[in-house]
């Protein structure tokens, strides 16, 4: 196979690669047709079914001399059979693998154009072509620099992606640049006209085209500029020693880490080569954009921070800058440097600070403040819920306009003069919106809110170099080993972990010791938090093996583990109480335990605190629990302590920050802080009680009852049997089908149970009653705790045929009929006759007025089984102008006579009341 490939080389025909090209136009691999002719996977197809391929599939329709050239290529055999395999692998493979040369790419085939598109038959001068040639020439580094995909310009004309779009749509889309003349966007048009589609110009052509003079005019030796040294630090390698920058700088920074601005976004589209280096104006632009309303910067400051990081040639270093700002309050490649202890932001200090005015202006806001602060204590005004209703924006701003500043003031009845109001709002606005900080005005008007706090700054530690020493024995006296086996028992308790598993298969001889590393390791595979040395130390001590000292005897351990949940040789002492396993369960580490362990000024300050938001939260009804969830994302009861005081924040649960401290040292462990155990405390919810013992008595008081009397139970056989003649008469039921699952045997007896189980399943809805008198008459002889279900089926299958007819050919069987229900009901001879000359009246009427009387009932049928409720009966008939002839005496008689029984309810059967009326009345059949 490869010496014919080697004959035969690659692209060595213009047919192969047209087929290639339609192939690769089609998306398809053309040895997957082939294959289905080729049981045998031998490589070869006849001449006939390598056309048929060709020409299904692919499309291609060769003529006699392409035939002939293919087939003399691959008829290797002379036999009329075509090598398809090789066939394939010249038009699927871009290269032959088996053919190594120093230049690969020479060796590659892939069609001139773009998917079989053509260029424009129309000739083109030797000067045009080369005009064609400058001007793509000037397009691609337009494009380069600009960033510019003349692809993606004009794919959304081309919605089936077939590479070409109108002449129109040619010039609207055109990208540029704009030096290029309307008769040279007329010479590309010519040039990239498709022949076989007049009027439609081929641009991915023209794409690929400029993609290629790319290639060409690329250098090889120039590489892209590298990306500048990070710097370690939050200033360069030498601070700046103008006062101005530095302020700048942390002014910027600020702004960075409160909105967290990517700054580095602002400028990256400027530079495409990612130098690093950009100009003068698009610095300034750029970061007017990114920070310059945030941090309120002025057009001078940022000239100043250009000036700073300008190069010899006016350019502007924005990657340094840059570099500088995505490090705020942040140490680069943190992750790398595990001891490096960053500095952050104190709390409340990036919070918005009010803004300065003259000594006497400020004289008259702390006057006009007091009395407001004195006028709010005294009517006792919670002030932060008025204007917070105001601030509904897209975000929580803290922020609401003067009008609404204003509006507040005169809702809450705190009224100042025109000046004093100014005077505030210059206090209180916001530098960028010009909105008032409203959280900033309660806090200075109402002593009891704190809308921010701010803590003092904490210097940095200084961390110094561990001296050169020698490993020192690790001390072990001040460890509670006690405490330590017991946080692994409640570990294992809390988890359900059988400890045995994790350290066996490190024991394959069974020995009950285990080296103290694979110890730990077992201890780690628990999923037990990896302890201290020192406490590691005293557990490994205390289990050491007394005949090898470097081993832990983990058996010991185990057995001691396992006692939380049994007893070992509990077998041989039944009478031994195991104490519960609730028993073993601690509290999670870090948690204080407040009775024994918490200062006594620490207990009145929260229970103080306590009962002030316990009161305050019963007062507003407050629903603490969902605020603490939306920070709590993975529901497993904890939240940190700074979002424990932004959740107090928004429930105004105002706090101290000795009061915050405490709560927290109460309700805090080494997870965080339990909100669930506060919320317990803050709004305890009543004991529900168990309602499945109340449950049990009433269902036992229900069991108790006596069972209901029976309706409409027959008292005798004969009744009975009537009953289950009926039924099956009407719904064809085959007793014996029911009943014979029951005798394996069929020795023609089941017992009691089972009958009355077949019964059921029957569905003849018999009463116990009912039931017992079959039971009784069917009784067998032989057994009394068997029936004999033959003789019963016998006697109920009599309605159809007599058994053993066959022996008795002069004997006439009379089929059972079922009469017709409302017949079978019996009035006195008072009752008949009035309900006879009710039906006479009511007919003489109907006679008269020639009425319908059958489509007013079927309105009320939906089930369409003749029958209607009594209401509705009389209804009807005051509808039809009938009901003034009926009194209720007489409806109570009528609703007798033709009373039938559906679903346990007693209807009327209309009709047979109808049918009634019309043969009194003399009507035909059926003919009204």
């Amino acid at each position: 196979m490869s010496a014919a490939v080697s004959h035969f080389p690659l692209g060595s025909s213009k047919l192969e690669d047209e087929i290639r090209t339609v192939a690769q136009t089609k998306r398809v691999r053309v040895s997957e047709f082939f294959k289905d002719f080729d049981r045998l996977r031998s490589g070869f197809i006849t001449a006939s079914q390598f056309k048929r391929c060709l020409d299904q599939n692919l499309g291609i329709q060769l003529t006699p001399q392409d035939e002939v050239m293919l087939l003399d290529k691959y008829d290797l055999k002379r036999e009329g059979m075509v090598n398809y395999r090789l066939f394939t692998d010249a038009i699927d493979q871009a290269f032959d693998p088996n053919f190594m040369t120093p230049t690969p790419q020479a060796l590659t085939h892939t069609p001139v154009e773009f998917l079989g598109t053509q260029r424009s038959l129309r000739p083109l001068s030797p000067g045009s072509l080369q005009r064609v040639r400058d001007i793509l020439e000037r397009m691609q580094p337009f494009y380069k620099y600009h960033g510019i995909n003349l692809r993606t310009s004009y794919e959304d004309f081309d919605r089936h992606h077939k590479g070409v779009v109108t002449e129109s749509q040619f010039y609207r889309s055109f990208p540029g640049p704009p030096d290029i003349t309307d008769e040279e966007k007329y010479l590309l048009a010519c040039r990239y006209a498709d022949p076989d589609r007049p009027g439609l110009c081929n641009y991915l052509n023209l794409h690929h085209d400029l993609e290629q003079i790319a290639e060409d005019l690329r250098d090889p030796g120039i590489s892209p500029p590298s990306d500048p040294l990070p710097t370690y630090g939050w200033w360069p390698a030498e601070p700046p020693a103008d006062p101005v920058i530095r302020e700048l700088f942390e002014k910027i920074r600020k702004a960075v880490y409160k909105n967290g601005i990517r700054t580095i976004e602002f400028f990256r589209d400027h530079d495409k080569l990612r130098s690093g280096i950009i100009t003068e104006n698009q610095f300034v632009c750029g970061l007017a954009l990114a920070v310059g309303k945030e941090a309120n910067l002025a057009r001078t400051e940022i000239q100043k921070l250009a000036d700073y990081y300008k190069t010899d040639d006016g350019r502007v270093r924005y990657r340094e800058f840059c570099d500088l700002m995505e490090n705020a309050y942040n140490v680069p490649d943190l992750e790398k440097k595990p001891t490096v202890d960053p500095i952050r932001p104190p709390r409340g200090a990036l919070t918005r600070s009010l803004n300065p005015l003259t000594p006497e202006e400020e004289d008259r806001v702390q006057q006009v403040l007091e009395e407001m602060r004195e006028t709010a204590r005294k009517r006792r005004l919670m002030m932060y819920p008025y204007f917070k209703d105001y601030d509904r924006g897209i975000a929580y701003t803290r922020n609401v306009t003067k009008s609404q500043f204003g509006r507040i003031l005169h809702f809450l009845s705190l009224n100042i003069n025109p000046p004093d109001f100014k005077l505030l709002c210059r206090k209180f606005e916001e530098p960028i919106s010009g909105d008032v900080n409203y959280p900033a005005f309660v806090q200075a008007v109402d002593k009891e809110f704190t809308g921010f706090t701010v803590d003092k700054e904490t210097p940095k530690p200084m961390v110094s170099p561990e001296p050169d020493v020698p490993s020192l024995p690790i001390s072990t006296g001040h460890v509670n080993l006690g405490e330590v086996i017991s946080r692994i028992r409640h570990h294992a308790v809390v988890n359900r972990i059988r400890v045995a598993e994790f350290f066996q298969d490190f024991d394959p001889l069974r020995s009950g010791s285990i080296t103290k590393p694979i110890f730990r390791r077992g201890l780690c595979l628990m999923g037990f938090p990896d302890l201290p040395n020192d406490q590691f130390a005293a557990l490994a001590e205390h289990y050491t093996d007394p005949k090898q000292p470097d081993k832990v005897v983990w058996t010991r351990f185990h057995d001691e583990i396992e006692s939380a949940f049994t007893q070992k040789g509990l077998e041989k002492t039944p009478t031994h109480a195991v104490p519960s396993t609730e028993v073993f369960q601690m509290a999670k580490p870090g948690t204080i335990h407040w009775d024994t362990q918490a200062p006594e000024d620490w207990k009145s300050v929260v229970d103080a605190a306590m009962h002030r938001m316990r009161e305050k939260a019963a007062q507003r009804r407050l629903l603490s629990k969902p605020v603490f969830q939306d920070f709590d994302r993975h529901n497993y009861g904890y939240v940190t302590l700074s979002q424990f005081r932004q959740c107090l924040t928004y429930l105004s649960l105002d706090a101290t920050e000795e009061e915050a401290a405490a709560i927290e040292a109460k309700f805090s462990d080494k997870t965080g802080f339990n909100y669930l155990r506060f919320l317990a405390e803050l709004q305890p919810t009543p004991a529900q009680e168990l309602m499945y013992q109340r449950r049990l008595k009433e269902l036992t008081l229900v069991n108790q009852q006596k069972q209901l009397p029976e309706m409409n139970a027959a008292s005798n056989l004969a009744g009975v049997m009537f009953k289950i003649k009926d039924k099956v008469a009407k719904e064809r039921t085959r007793v014996l089908e029911w009943m014979r699952d029951y005798d394996k045997l069929r020795t023609g007896r089941m017992k009691k149970k089972n009958f009355r189980r077949a019964l059921d399943l029957c569905k003849f809805e018999l009463k116990p009653s009912e039931v017992i008198i079959l039971e009784r008459e069917f009784q067998s002889p032989v057994d009394p705790d068997f029936v004999e279900y033959l003789r019963f089926s016998d006697e109920v299958e009599s309605i159809f045929t007599i058994k053993e007819l066959e022996k008795m050919p002069e004997v006439t069987p009379e089929q059972f009929k079922p009469p017709v229900e409302w017949q079978l009901n019996v009035l006195s001879e008072e009752n008949e006759a009035m309900v006879k000359s009710t039906m006479e009246r009511i007919a003489e009427k109907v006679k008269k007025h020639r009425m319908q009387l059958f489509p007013p009932f079927e309105d009320f049928d939906r089930v369409n089984n003749g029958t209607v409720s009594r209401s509705q009966f009389k209804r009807v008939l005051t509808e039809l102008e009938l009901g003034s002839l009926v009194n209720h005496r007489e409806y109570v008689s009528l609703f007798q006579k033709f009373m039938v029984r559906v679903g346990g309810r007693e209807d009327v059967n209309y009709i047979a009341f109808c049918e009634m009326v019309y043969a009194i009345a003399g009507f035909e059949w059926r003919k009204p």
